[in-house]
């Protein structure tokens, strides 16, 4: 659980802010404490100046005897004055005292307090000056203690604000992203229900127009075409032992007649009536099997191009003793469809068309923009409007009782349609006339034109 808790989305994005945070804050902080050394540099340099240009000021000749500010002190800045290496003036907390900068010391530093310990942070800047042509270097003693305690109450409360704000940051991030999931969890939850709870399933849509609500949508699509499979798989499944319960039933029967009249049976004529249902069953499973494999994507690939026309002229052979008037009308269409899965296509349309004309069927293969086209007509009933599409599902009959007569058990056009798609072709019912025209549409095979070689 714990694992798990820690693998969450929310628990990473969290962290993640969390730690943005704290990186930013971390810089924060780092740019503060370089500001804050940059401004005590400014602030020692900028008070050492004041007070050298006071001491200008109050003496334009440096080689007399020199007058200093009397209200000058440790906070504000004591003055040394130093010709020559020797005190020649100096406020009045400091006066007594050697000097307190020496030739070769840096021009900034830090001391202890030399009139006893009334300041901590204590720094010593020397300036060095000119006036009428003498030299002279005002040494400033000055207290940083007020800023260094403005800077400490800053420090304080940032210490202090820092994990506050933190602890904001995390507890906002939860709560936000919580808010965030919540329709996605709900989401995951309804799925996860389908594959143990029967029944139509969709997920809630949020109101906002927003990616989560684009993604519950996308599920419900998804649930959708689920449910349409899983009732087409069970409606298909339904049907198929349906149309084989009845072969079936037909040998028992069959057998059980002949076992209870064995001396009156003719067996040649139930091996015969065995052998017809045997054959039915086996081409509902030879259906069943290159439907699945259709479905599961599993069929052979386009190899050499075949004719179309050809292996029209070759199926339609069979049926020109069966029907007084059978036309073929082909030019070379040459597609890239297995033959073997042609030939099925091509034999179902023309069974098709045979077990429902009443005396001529018409074939015509031609290459139409790009595509290899055959056309089956017949004049029988014709095809509904309504049913143009519906012809083309699995076990779909428009005539029960004749189609069970003539064999059928509503696949062969379900064959043609699959395969059609798989090659990227289309199956349709077209024309208003007598009868029923089927158009089978493939992809054609386009001749690359010669190369001239020069």
């Amino acid at each position: 659980m714990t694992r798990r808790l820690l693998g969450s989305v929310r628990v990473r994005i969290t962290a993640t802010a969390l730690l943005a945070v704290a990186c930013a804050l971390g810089v924060a902080a780092a740019v503060l404490n370089a500001g804050i050394d940059h401004d005590r540099s400014r602030i020692l340099a900028t008070t050492a100046q004041e007070q050298a240009r006071v001491v200008t000021e109050f003496n334009p000749d440096l080689s007399t005897r020199l007058v200093l500010p009397d209200d000058a002190t440790i906070d504000t800045g004591l003055v040394q004055v130093l010709r020559d290496g020797k005190v020649v003036a100096a406020s009045r907390p400091l006066r007594g005292l050697g000097p307190l900068w020496l030739p070769g010391d840096p021009t900034a530093m830090r001391v202890s307090d030399p009139i006893g310990g009334l300041a901590r942070d204590v720094r010593v800047v020397a300036v060095p000056v000119t006036a009428s042509n003498v030299k002279a270097m005002v040494v400033v003693v000055l207290s940083l203690d007020q800023y260094d305690h403005t800077v400490a109450y800053l420090q304080q409360l940032i210490s202090i604000g820092m994990p506050v704000l933190l602890i904001l940051v995390g507890l906002i991030s939860w709560f936000v992203v919580g808010r965030a999931l919540r329709p996605i969890e709900l989401m995951r939850r309804e799925v996860a229900e389908v594959a143990t709870i029967p029944g139509s399933h969709r997920v809630p849509e949020p109101a906002n127009d927003d990616e989560v609500r684009r993604l519950a949508r996308t599920l419900n699509s998804m649930l959708d075409r689920i449910e349409a499979s899983s009732a087409r798989e069970r409606r298909f499944v339904s049907d198929a032992s349906h149309e084989l319960r009845s072969p079936i039933a037909n040998i028992r029967t069959e057998l059980e007649v002949a076992l209870h009249h064995p001396g009156a049976t003719d067996w040649s004529e139930v091996a015969a009536e065995v052998l017809a249902e045997n054959e039915r069953m086996e081409s509902l499973v030879a259906g069943l099997l290159l439907l699945a494999r259709s479905d599961e994507g599993s069929l052979l690939p386009a190899a050499e191009p075949v004719d179309l026309a050809q292996v029209a002229a070759d199926m339609i052979a069979p049926y020109r003793t069966a029907l007084p008037l059978v036309e073929v009308l082909t030019e070379p269409a040459p597609v890239r469809v297995p033959r073997v899965y042609l030939e099925r296509m091509v034999a179902n349309l023309v069974d098709n068309a045979r077990r429902f004309a009443r005396s001529t069927v018409i074939l015509t293969a031609r290459t139409e923009a790009g595509m290899a086209v055959l056309r089956v007509q017949d004049d029988g009933p014709g095809v509904p409007e309504v049913d143009r599409r519906r012809i083309f599902e699995r076990f779909v009959r428009l005539d029960e009782a004749r189609d069970r007569d003539e064999g059928g058990f509503g696949l062969g056009l379900a064959i043609v349609a699959d395969l059609s798609r798989f090659y990227g072709g289309t199956i349709e019912v077209e024309g208003d006339g007598p009868g029923a025209q089927f158009v089978l549409r493939l992809p054609g095979v386009t001749r690359p034109e010669p190369v001239l070689l020069s």
